[in-house]
């Protein structure tokens, strides 16, 4: 996948944690206050909310002022949150809203992912459930490009697998040979995708992530929405090579064209006879207009789930048989 913000979820104990940029949840908007009076936590970082939020009974979320990026960071106000729903919760450029959640199932786990028909397989790839891969399917309505091999529903396939994990770790962003990005490109003649992680050193830069037998599947909540009603966005999970037989099992259910499941989308909504042939932006506007009204996914996916159910509305892509088929 190729991603434009970056994701900021933490795997814990309890759950994950997941940052709903520019969203405001207080008292009668969508965020009910621990206490029968909202206090103030003043000047803190996120992650000092987030360790008072842990300390704290029945906290299960906090809204937060966002910090100023002069040199001089301003104060940030932290407000702790019983219960939140999103859906509820205002807009607003100058709060983030940090949500608490329990990660999936480790066994039964069904995952899309969108690449080139010449691959299959999760090893060194990303993948997201429903909900995630959505969010990062409607920035992909163009046309191929070398230097980003993802991003066309035109050109690409929808793999569908089931998997089995032994537990979760740290995500990774993981780009197919040739993908060029600000954060990190994966050489053209790469036998495999390249899977990196944020650079400890330089937040701006990526470094390739080191895999053993026993590497985690990594776990992310999307970060990805489609509106204001988007809810909860969804899961995206990174598979380590390595540790494939390991730590995590997988098995291919169906390959499909993106173009068969973007053509669904765009007949459920009308046609979009306002765009082009193509499955470009224009046409991701319309269907998300049409069917994802304030960032609903009721009837995508229910067009998702009909598509990948039935073999005659969108045949079975055939296995690659070359050596790029790992």
């Amino acid at each position: 996948m190729k991603y434009f913000i970056f994701p900021i979820a933490l795997v814990s104990g309890a759950g994950i944690w997941s940052r709903n940029r520019y969203v405001h949840c207080y008292e009668g908007h969508g965020g009910a206050p621990v206490g029968a009076k909202d206090i103030e936590i003043a000047n803190v970082t996120a992650s000092q909310c987030q360790e008072a939020c842990a300390q704290t009974s029945n906290c299960h979320g906090f809204t937060i002022s966002k910090g100023s990026r002069r040199r001089k960071p301003t104060p940030q106000s932290c407000f702790l949150r019983s219960s939140i729903d999103l859906k509820s919760c205002e807009q607003s450029y100058t709060w983030d809203t940090y949500t608490q959640v329990a990660p999936p199932s480790l066994k039964g786990i069904i995952t899309y992912h969108l690449f080139e028909g010449k691959y299959t397989g999760l090893a060194n790839k990303d993948a997201g459930d429903f909900k995630g891969d959505a969010g990062f399917i409607f920035g992909t309505f163009s046309k191929y490009q070398t230097d980003n091999p993802e991003a066309s529903m035109e050109h690409n396939i929808i793999e569908m697998s089931e998997v089995d994990v032994t537990g979760w770790g740290q995500y990774e962003e993981c780009n197919a040979p040739g993908a060029a990005e600000f954060t990190f490109s994966c050489p053209e003649d790469s036998p495999d995708y390249c899977c990196t992680t944020h650079d400890p050193h330089n937040k701006s830069k990526n470094i390739p992530a080191v895999h053993t037998r026993d590497s985690l599947p990594g776990l992310e909540v999307s970060v990805m929405s489609l509106g204001s009603q988007f809810g909860f966005p969804g899961f995206w999970f990174s598979f380590p090579k390595e540790s494939e037989g390991v730590t995590w099992t997988q098995k291919t259910l169906r390959r499909v064209a993106g173009k068969c499941v973007g053509d669904a989308w765009r007949t459920e909504a009308g046609g979009c006879m306002e765009c082009g042939a193509d499955l470009d932006q224009c046409v991701a506007m319309c269907i998300q207009r049409a069917l994802c009204v304030d960032g609903s996914t009721d009837k995508l996916e229910e067009v998702w789930n009909r598509v990948f159910a039935d073999t005659n509305e969108c045949p079975d892509i055939p296995m690659p048989i070359d050596s790029l088929a790992v």
